[in-house]
């Protein structure tokens, strides 16, 4: 992913990916605000690039809505992956940084009508491109193509703007 190209909401996607995998490894009680705050003020995309703040280069709303609504509804998108899994295989042998990515993917098309399902599945093939070779990006191309085509017509929507409000009064 070359940073000169990364929009506001593919940075955040990114972010919340990287948050959520940091928050499983972490074994010092950091708790999710904290994590996101370190990375939103410590952050770079790549090793040439200084360590600096992002916060004007995200969309911190955007961000704040990946988080809460995954922390909702991590039970239910991981009863969604585990459906798409062959039956030998399970959440504990997929790669930790895939999990997070197929996360995010499943809560956007299921609970963002407002972003095209075409959108979030480019969205997450990009960033698992930074991460894995094209086997496993095909995969996560292919899971996330297959639950918005099956998936996200069972699913109440939330609107953006109600998990917005629903994240400013929990804090």
């Amino acid at each position: 992913m070359a940073k000169e190209k990364i929009n506001k909401r593919t940075l955040s996607r990114l972010m919340a990916v990287q948050i959520f995998y940091q928050e499983n490894f972490l074994t010092d009680g950091k708790k999710l605000e904290e994590i996101k705050q370190d990375m939103i003020e410590n952050y770079t995309i790549d090793d040439k690039e200084t360590i600096s703040s992002y916060r004007k280069k995200i969309d911190e709303k955007f961000l704040d809505i990946l988080l809460l609504g995954m922390t909702q509804n991590r039970k239910n998108i991981d009863e969604i992956i585990t459906k798409f899994l062959r039956s030998d295989f399970t959440l504990e042998k997929l790669d930790e940084v895939m999990l997070q990515i197929l996360r995010f993917g499943i809560f956007e098309l299921k609970f963002l009508p407002d972003i095209p399902p075409k959108v979030v599945i480019n969205e997450y093939v990009d960033i698992a491109a930074s991460f894995f070779d094209e086997k496993k990006i095909t995969f996560i191309n292919a899971a996330l193509d297959a639950v918005a085509k099956k998936e996200i017509v069972k699913t109440t929507p939330i609107t953006l703007k109600e998990l917005w409000l629903k994240s400013t009064n929990s804090k």
